[in-house]
């Protein structure tokens, strides 16, 4: 029996004895976690895809490539603006990005005429299109009309660079007249986006390991908005996402909001600066240096104008725009400030240091919760100055696994409003607890199956197992999140005694427990698995098949009848399935059962 259809077959069981979400009386939201304003993102979101640029460039001549911190440092680039001045003229050509890098197979969804503008003295292109999108072409503008075969990937690049160049723009031609009246937001994903009652911009906003320590670091509405972190940026050019465009979304969509603040607001130093790096590995931070620098620091951190200049600066967008004051806005300080997985330490320490700066005896929750405490009073400042109310939640978001962080967060939390000499119950009120609703530990799913399995054999034994017997592999893994028990982690019965667990203590604090910040599948692959060709078109047929769809409405469902008006959350949505992002479910135009499933919980009619 073909594989797909062995695992089709199976869902059909499972989904029979699911109740459908769409059946049942609506007593959740549902809300999206946007992606990252980047080349590559399958998503769209923008009209000016050239907008989810980064400030770097890369120059070809005949010496070789110059990249952006050879090229500022030799006149290339403009140290304001980024942009290349008249001596770049001398090069071939200069490169902003690579574009639709995650597109292959979707050409027919991308076939259309498509413009690339600017201003100034140039010559633009993107290559690759040059040769097959019959290009017509004016002094400041060129238009390519790709078909679903010829389209394909390419680099925007410019030669013969003169005085001037400025305002790059990449977009359909169809939505010109939009890009004319100001709008940002891509027609097709605001008809997607708005099926959900709140949206999350953490990625757009490229908030983990933010450097952004002052309100002027944000990118504007004419700059690049895909900036993010990295060692070589101490002091970002821009960075990040406009506030403007974020309420504009919220707006647009009918949604309800969930935006993001930088953590490291007030701090006398990035953490990318070169004096925090490691001695033998100059391209690493040291964690201890950074902890103790960010602790001696922490009470002059903490009481810096700059949260107050923030809050102001935020607070005047969000009364000059469109979205309801009435209408609530979730805002919550960084994220995940718990892991100390990968990159997402940078914020992690820098919450532990805060919390040593106030107390030695402090953890990293304390000092998440000390800093959001600040940011929760600098805003309630600004808006009354604002002489506006809106309606809104200071999120803690914490470690689903440790309950302990969220009572960390909300001691932190209170200790310093009591500290400035308010009332923490008032300020508690207006906080929010959220977790994740991820499912699924791949380890604990592997010891499930297989009982313990040596690492260097784990990718072989799960290779074996699909080729041999797909069927009851698939029913197993099933079997392992919806029917496991509440001790093995990230099954649907666990998932309900944790959340559990952190709603008591919310509540316990004076707080609510709203839910999810992000959810859905977190069963990421060990990397050897993840490049068998033949394990990963099993996990395609699985994952995003009927069966894998059944089990995340059983987890939601299992949610949502355990606390009633609670938030559901889809990390993502728009994406390729692969090793590292078991949680993107497929594409507009290639819509998934996975895809279909998360509209069973998606508002309806609107």
């Amino acid at each position: 029996m073909p594989r797909s259809s062995a695992v089709a077959i199976l869902a059909v069981a499972l989904c029979a004895g699911l109740a459908a979400a769409g059946e049942m009386p609506r007593r959740h939201e549902l809300q999206l976690g946007v992606g990252l304003a980047a080349p590559y993102n399958l998503e769209e979101a923008f009209l000016n895809l050239a907008q989810t640029r980064a400030a770097g460039w890369q120059f070809d001549s005949k010496g070789g490539r110059v990249r952006t911190q050879e090229a500022l440092a030799e006149g290339y680039l403009d140290p304001v603006t980024w942009m290349p001045t008249e001596k770049a003229g001398a090069m071939k050509s200069g490169a902003i990005a690579q574009f639709f890098s995650s597109a292959d197979g979707l050409g027919a969804f991308h076939a259309d005429e498509w413009v690339i503008d600017w201003k100034g003295d140039a010559y633009g292109f993107m290559q690759r299109w040059e040769g097959k999108g019959r290009p017509v072409r004016d002094k400041n503008s060129v238009t390519y009309d790709l078909t679903a075969q010829s389209f394909s990937d390419g680099s925007l690049r410019f030669s013969r660079i003169g005085a001037g160049l400025s305002d790059i723009r990449l977009y359909r031609r169809k939505n010109a007249d939009r890009l004319a009246r100001g709008e940002v937001w891509n027609p097709v994903f605001l008809d997607y986006a708005r099926r959900y009652d709140v949206i999350r911009t953490m990625d757009v906003q490229g908030t983990n390991n933010s450097q952004v320590r002052r309100f002027d670091q944000i990118a504007t509405m004419a700059e690049p908005w895909g900036q993010r972190s990295g060692t070589q940026w101490p002091e970002p050019p821009f960075f990040g996402a406009p506030y403007e465009i974020l309420f504009d979304l919220g707006a647009r969509a009918g949604s309800k909001l969930w935006v993001t603040v930088p953590p490291q607001i007030g701090s006398p130093i990035s953490w990318a600066d070169p004096s925090l790096r490691r001695k033998d590995r100059p391209d690493r931070l040291d964690g201890a240096l950074f902890v103790e620098t960010t602790a001696k620091h922490a009470r002059t951190t903490v009481e810096s104008e700059e949260w107050d200049v923030f809050a102001r600066e935020f607070a005047k967008r969000l009364a000059a725009s469109d979205y309801p004051l009435e209408r609530t806005l979730y805002v919550e300080l960084g994220n995940e400030m718990w892991n100390n997985a990968a990159g997402f330490f940078v914020s992690t320490a820098y919450a532990h240091g805060i919390a040593k700066g106030f107390n030695a005896d402090w953890r990293a929750g304390h000092g998440y919760g000390v800093l959001s405490a600040r940011l929760a009073l600098a805003m309630e400042k600004a808006f009354a100055a604002q002489k506006i109310r809106p309606r809104i939640v200071y999120v803690l978001g914490t470690h689903t696994a440790n309950p302990t962080r969220t009572r960390d967060a909300l001691k932190g939390f209170s200790a310093y409003i009591e500290m400035k000499g308010e009332d923490p119950k008032a300020y508690l009120a207006k906080t929010g607890v959220a977790v994740t609703n991820y499912f699924g530990r791949f380890s604990d799913l592997t010891e499930s199956l297989f009982g313990e399995v040596a690492e260097a054999e784990i990718a072989a034994r799960w290779i074996a197992a699909v080729r041999d017997d797909p069927e009851t592999v698939a029913a197993k893994i099933t079997a392992h999140i919806t029917k496991g028990p509440a001790s093995a982690k990230a099954t649907a019965a666990w998932l309900v005694d944790y959340w559990g667990r952190h709603k008591a203590i919310a509540e316990e604090a004076g707080s609510t427990f709203i839910g999810a910040y992000e959810g859905g599948s977190h069963l990421n692959l060990p990397s050897e698995l993840a490049k068998s060709p033949e394990f990963m078109a099993f996990w395609r047929d699985y994952h995003w098949g009927e069966q894998g769809a059944g089990v995340t409405r059983e987890v939601n469902r299992r949610l949502i009848e355990a606390f009633p008006g609670v938030m559901i959350a889809n990390y993502l949505s728009m994406g390729r399935l692969n090793g590292a992002a078991p949680w993107n479910d497929g594409h507009y135009s290639a819509q998934t059962p996975m895809m279909r499933m998360w509209d069973e919980f998606a508002r309806k009619g609107e």
